[in-house]
């Protein structure tokens, strides 16, 4: 997710935090409050300082943060301690918050907070390993866009007024106001889904006005959970008509939410049948009875160099746009043959390459854009020295590979 929903869950936790406290038979310390926050919202964010070491800083070209950013400081063993060790140092330097119910209610939110983080990100089609060291498989919610109009909704609009001097609640409308005209002006969200969207964030506004303030923090993340439990459900079913319209060959479904809807999902399909891999793209409605696939516009990703249109019909629940093929024995042999494909592959979930003068292969994730416009795009010439610091993330696609994901 990007950092400002980050930020914003961290507030809301912090909010509910210290509105337990603030039922507490005694009155909690004065330095609670701005504690709880620095705490929510830094420990919030803190799984992304993986930023500082990623990219270029190891030497690896694109690597570096494909194979880096989400990997070690986003998963449950980094969250819990980091959580305790933040927890504990602020323990040591507030002598005031160590009595209870403080100090347990600042241990709960600062485990909760780091959580939330790696909870978050799992939502979208980016994906993370929260297991390792015991697993480091990626896994996908494919549920919710990557920066998600409605969560920004849903926070601000109590945090309006639950911000206790003019800058927060500035700092809240400008941001409401941010997402509402970015809305209205991005092509991929469509002037009915910005109206709802608007519509909307009046509404919960107003309502948030006229909930007792020391509810609605509360409101805000049941309304989250049950925005999320919407975009869960819709990537379930749009999974599942998928899985009725390809049948075996199906390897696996890359499942994108359009920012604002969750009835309208862009797709690509991964499959083997025969010999071949393919990639394609399509647009699924996962409750056709409410909106169709054609009525959902085009969602669909952008399409590869050389991909053809799929052969397959049309269906209210799928819109199926082009392919890209290749035989399956030539991606293992460049992930057995090009070591740094072997490490690209380690996050590359649809894999698409090209081949160049002079045996170089351009390979990229079909997920974020092709060629050099994708920021996954990793080029491999012969002879060059293998990688350093690959981490042995599970390759999203052994299953075409024809290995066994750890």
């Amino acid at each position: 997710m990007d950092n400002i929903t980050h930020a914003l869950a961290g507030a809301l936790l912090a909010e509910a935090a210290w509105q337990r406290v603030a039922r507490a038979p005694s009155p909690p310390p004065v330095a609670f409050r701005p504690t709880a926050y620095t705490l929510g919202i830094v420990l919030a964010e803190l799984p992304d300082l993986d930023i500082a070491y990623s990219g270029d800083v190891l030497g690896i070209g694109p690597l570096g943060y494909l194979l880096h950013h989400r990997g070690h400081t986003h998963t449950v063993l980094f969250t819990i301690v980091a959580g305790l060790a933040a927890w504990g140092v602020t323990l040591l330097y507030r002598r005031d918050l160590r009595a209870q119910p403080w100090s347990r209610t600042l241990l709960g939110l600062s485990l909760i907070a780091s959580l939330s983080h790696v909870a978050l990100d799992y939502t979208n089609n980016y994906g993370v390993h929260p297991w390792w060291p015991l697993s480091a498989r990626w896994i996908y919610g494919d549920a919710v866009f990557i920066v998600e109009p409605w969560l920004w909704i849903v926070a601000l609009g109590p945090l309006l007024f639950i911000a206790r001097g003019t800058l927060g609640r500035l700092l809240s409308g400008a941001l409401l106001l941010t997402i509402l005209v970015a809305a209205w002006r991005v092509d991929m969200v469509g002037h009915n889904v910005a109206a709802v969207l608007t519509i909307g964030a009046i509404a919960w506004t107003l309502v948030s006005w006229q909930v007792a303030p020391s509810r609605r923090a509360t409101w805000a993340l049941v309304a989250w959970g049950a925005f999320e439990a919407i975009s869960f459900t819709g990537s379930a079913l749009g999974r599942q008509a998928v899985v009725r319209a390809v049948g075996a060959p199906l390897r696996d479904a890359v499942l994108t939410p359009a920012p604002g809807n969750p009835l309208c999902l862009a797709a690509i399909v991964v499959t083997e049948y025969d010999g071949t891999y393919s990639a394609t793209t399509a647009t699924v409605a996962p409750v056709p009875a409410l909106l169709t696939a054609s009525a959902c516009g085009n969602v669909r990703r952008g399409n590869a160099a050389g991909s053809s249109r799929a052969d397959r019909s049309d269906s209210p629940a799928i819109g199926w746009g082009r392919t890209w093929s290749a035989p399956v024995a030539e991606l293992r042999a460049l992930a057995a043959e090009r070591c740094e494909l072997a490490a690209a592959l380690e996050f590359i979930r649809v894999p698409v390459w090209e081949r160049g003068a002079n045996g170089v292969v351009t390979m990229y994730d079909l997920r974020f854009g092709s060629g050099e416009g994708s920021f996954t795009t990793v080029v491999s010439r012969p002879g060059e020295a293998c990688p350093r610091w690959v981490p042995g993330w599970g390759k999203p696609r052994a299953d075409v590979l024809g290995e066994v994901a750890p």
